[in-house]
């Protein structure tokens, strides 16, 4: 266990470096930054990008993609806030909406392992049919108005330490373990780097591509669950983009979307404190919303970039100024 932390600490010295001078500058630009609370409040608003990062991190180690998280938190979102409005017992509520995660996690795995749909286009359809069904059942109103005994789900604190950031911490611990010493974890790294192989091996990789997107799925709703516990309301526009920001996080934390098999829960972690410190730096430093979205942007496309490059097997600094023949290339 501790061999696997070393290796997955090695190769993500780059990024530790960059999150230790990220720290370095924001502790003499804003007198605030490193006091616990607002520490405590970065991994806190981190929480559901989080969850549902771990979901997508073994989905892109199957060599896959999901971009059905937001519709598939909106719709069990909004099941488990129905059914605990209209008097059900808030635990079998949230049994309903991960049970509602798992069967849109089964139509995704389904269309991708079995039917053969591109996971872009298979996930998207869902994303656009849990969506729709959301907006159906709850005609565009939010619900709240939750008990007290649920609200402390996702708003209630143990030792100080807000439950998000428990609940995060533990599943990042559980997934971690899950894909370094377990045989499921080895067999997610084995479809996604080489499915012919594993295929001859005698593995089942429709099996294990099925199941990872159930996971993430649940994962997505368990998500949901503590955000609407610490809202205390269950809004339509639920998690707009939060696809994006759970690939993001992967891609930054070392995982590929462009092959598959390359990735860890450790980095995946890191990528997410990385995305929670630039969020709380703007806001330390008065930007501007409008500014936000553009700075997201182009972390968003500058680690797509990174990833593509870094996966490309002729790319060198070399060639991107040079010819063949070794002459500058002249750029308009």
């Amino acid at each position: 266990m501790f061999k696997n932390l070393y290796y997955s600490v090695r190769d993500q010295a780059a990024l530790l470096v960059i999150i230790a001078l990220f720290f370095l500058a924001m502790s003499v630009a804003s007198p605030y930054f490193l006091r616990i609370s607002n520490l405590v409040n970065i991994v806190q608003y981190v929480s559901v990008y989080g969850i549902t990062a771990i979901g997508m991190t073994m989905v892109i180690l199957t060599g896959g993609i999901n971009l059905s998280v937001g519709g598939t938190l909106a719709l069990s979102t909004w099941v488990c806030s129905f059914s605990i409005l209209r008097g059900v017992p808030w635990p079998i509520a949230i049994l309903f909406a991960l049970i509602v995660g798992g069967l849109v996690g089964t139509a995704n795995g389904i269309a991708v392992a079995r039917v053969g749909i591109p996971p872009l286009i298979g996930t998207l359809a869902l994303e656009q049919i849990t969506r729709g069904l959301q907006l159906v059942f709850s005609k565009g109103r939010p619900l709240h108005g939750f008990p007290e005994s649920f609200l402390s789900f996702g708003a209630g604190r143990v030792a100080g330490i807000p439950m998000p950031v428990i609940w995060t911490l533990l599943l990042f611990l559980l997934f971690a373990f899950i894909l370094s010493r377990t045989c499921f974890g080895r067999n997610i790294y084995a479809v996604g780097g080489n499915p012919v192989a594993t295929k001859i091996a005698g593995i089942k990789n429709s099996r294990v591509i099925i199941l990872v997107y159930v996971l993430a799925g649940m994962l997505s709703s368990f998500a949901g669950i503590i955000l609407i516990a610490r809202m205390d309301s269950s809004p339509s526009a639920i998690a707009l983009g939060l696809d994006m920001q759970a690939i993001t996080a992967c891609v930054i934390g070392g995982a590929s979307v462009t092959c598959g098999g390359k990735g860890t829960i450790f980095g995946t972690f890191l990528g997410i404190v990385m995305m929670g410190l630039i969020q709380n730096s703007l806001d330390l430093l008065n930007v501007s919303a409008y500014y936000q979205q553009f700075v997201q942007g182009l972390v968003i496309l500058a680690a797509v970039t990174v990833d593509a490059l870094r996966n490309s097997p002729n790319f060198s600094l070399k060639r991107l100024f040079t010819s063949r023949k070794g002459t500058v290339v002249a750029r308009n």
